[in-house]
This record gives structure tokens, sequence and C-alpha cells, in this order.
């Protein structure tokens, strides 16, 4: 899965790659992080994201992705599967608000 995780979730990898890559340089959150990436990106866009997560938290569950994997795309550390399950929980919140 992780071969194909680009194919697989591609908005996710956009989100993880490009936006939460420079995050320590530029002292914000992550919820200013999605605020930013929402006010650019078409709500059809925002909505296939909103289906991908879920997706991405099952096979994170089936261990089919590691969670070094995700910590090298976003450039955050991670201890676990279970530490980036919560983070892409908090991430969803954000999505979900306007």
């Amino acid at each position: 899965m992780m071969n194909n995780f680009q194919a697989n979730f591609p908005l996710t990898y956009q989100l993880l790659g490009a936006w939460f890559n420079d995050i320590d340089y530029e002292d914000i959150t992550y919820e200013e992080v999605i605020e930013n990436y929402k006010k650019v990106t078409k709500k059809q866009n925002l909505e296939l994201l909103k289906l991908e997560l879920p997706k991405l938290k099952k096979e994170l569950d089936k261990n089919t992705i590691d969670h070094q994997y995700i910590s090298h795309l976003s450039n955050i550390y991670f201890e676990n599967n279970d530490d980036v399950l919560k983070w892409l929980n908090e991430i969803s919140t954000y999505l979900e608000e306007n």
C-alpha cells in the first residue's frame, strides 16, 4: 500500500507533503495549516479528501501503512500508528469546521 500511497490517496499525499512539510519553520498550528489549505482548495477536492481520510485510517489500523512513512511525508514525528490516527482525527475535525 505504501508503494501506491500517492495513487491511492492523492489528495492526502498532497496535503501532507506540501502543507505540513515546513510547518516547523513557519510556526503555525495544524489548525492554521488546514484553514489556509481550505482557503485555496476547491470544494470538490475538500470533499474527496474527507473521503480519503477514513480509508487511510483503515489502512493504518491494518498496519499496511507505517507511521514512519507518514512521518517522512509530513515531516512530523509520530511514535506509532496510533499517534498518526490521533493526528488524522484532529486534522479531520479541522476539515469539518467552517
